[in-house]
């Protein structure tokens, strides 16, 4: 669908996507009684704004799902950066792709099963794309934030009501290898996180029950968790930016968990490196990354703003190829285990 055609996102649109920010697989039904619109309007309005590429949501994995990851920077030979871009955007291991302003040409995260698979998707798979002429990867020890985030369209008793009893408020369980048909679940959902569980049912051989007890089980494990999202432009944040913060070892942690809950902020992670925390923040305007960067200062004299990087195009986000206007176009959907 061209620029053209697609229709454009009202208030009413932004807040169904907020509502699905809290509870991505509620029913049309219950987001209609929290958003005072019918179920009808509801469904008419998420399926227009799927079939525009302008929202979708995807499975993810949740805090107990045991895999690794790391944030890749990599430089390109001239003219060759959209090429690179795109090779790793077709890699179902590599999540995000970004071109972006400053010493490095682009940044990936990339996500695989173990340690030992991603450091073979490092040095024997990405490193050696033909483009490529020099690559940093920072593997993350700990993510903060990455899948759930808000854009306040909604109030408090609005996503109390939705949120009530969604299985990821459950106690975690004790981490495990996925099996067979948790990684066909994932991978099912990471098309589409809404599909329903017929049809999930259909396309993993499996009875609806069974694919109902597995979903619930994932959820309120920890292991299986949804991510929103939508084009950004089109919601009023029209700047991306990536930030490497020196953080001393003992503040770390905390600072990282304060900056996840922070409304700019899309991904907060502990990185191996000298520049120990990594943070994307999605902004207004660049008026506004100034300040961003002051409250950052302020929440302790020994952090230091190492390295700041602006997003110029965004290739894939979480699975979904971009076009250069935010809009989905494709999705190559994002496989640690493949």
């Amino acid at each position: 669908m061209t620029a053209v055609e697609r229709q454009g996102i009202d208030e009413d649109d932004v807040a169904l996507i907020d509502a699905l920010h809290v509870s991505p697989r509620a029913s049309f039904e219950q987001l209609g009684a929290t958003l005072d619109l019918s179920a009808v309007t509801v469904g008419r309005r998420w399926r227009r704004l799927t079939r525009d590429g302008a929202a979708w949501i995807s499975s993810a994995p949740g805090p107990a799902m045991p895999l690794a990851g790391a944030v890749v920077d990599v430089t390109c030979a001239a003219g060759r950066v959209g090429e690179v871009a795109r090779a790793l955007a077709e890699n179902p291991r590599v999540a995000s792709v970004h071109l972006t302003s400053g010493s490095w040409d682009l940044f990936a995260l990339v996500v695989a099963q173990d340690f030992a698979a991603m450091s073979a998707l490092l040095v024997d798979d990405l490193a050696p794309t033909p483009g490529v002429h020099a690559t940093r990867a920072r593997p993350i020890m700990e993510l903060f934030s990455g899948a759930h985030w808000r854009l306040g369209a909604i109030g408090p008793n609005a996503a109390h009501e939705l949120s009530a009893g969604r299985p990821e408020h459950h106690t975690l369980q004790t981490a495990r290898e996925p099996d067979a048909f948790d990684k066909a679940l994932y991978q099912a959902l990471q098309v589409d996180g809404r599909m329903s569980l017929r049809d999930l049912a259909k396309r993993l051989g499996r009875s609806e029950p069974a694919v109902k007890r597995r979903l619930d089980h994932l959820t309120r494990s920890g292991m299986l968790t949804f991510r929103t999202d939508f084009v950004r432009f089109a919601g009023g944040w029209h700047l991306y930016v990536a930030l490497s913060l020196r953080v001393p070892d003992e503040l770390l942690y905390e600072t990282g968990r304060d900056i996840a809950r922070w409304p700019e902020t899309r991904v907060c992670a502990a990185v191996a490196g000298a520049a120990n925390l990594f943070v994307t923040a999605q902004l207004h305007d660049l008026r506004a990354l100034e300040p961003l960067l002051r409250r950052i200062r302020a929440t302790s004299p020994d952090i230091e703003i190492a390295d700041r990087q602006i997003v110029l195009r965004s290739i894939k986000s979480w699975g979904r190829l971009l076009a250069p206007d935010g809009h989905a176009i494709d999705v190559v959907p994002v496989n640690p285990w493949a």
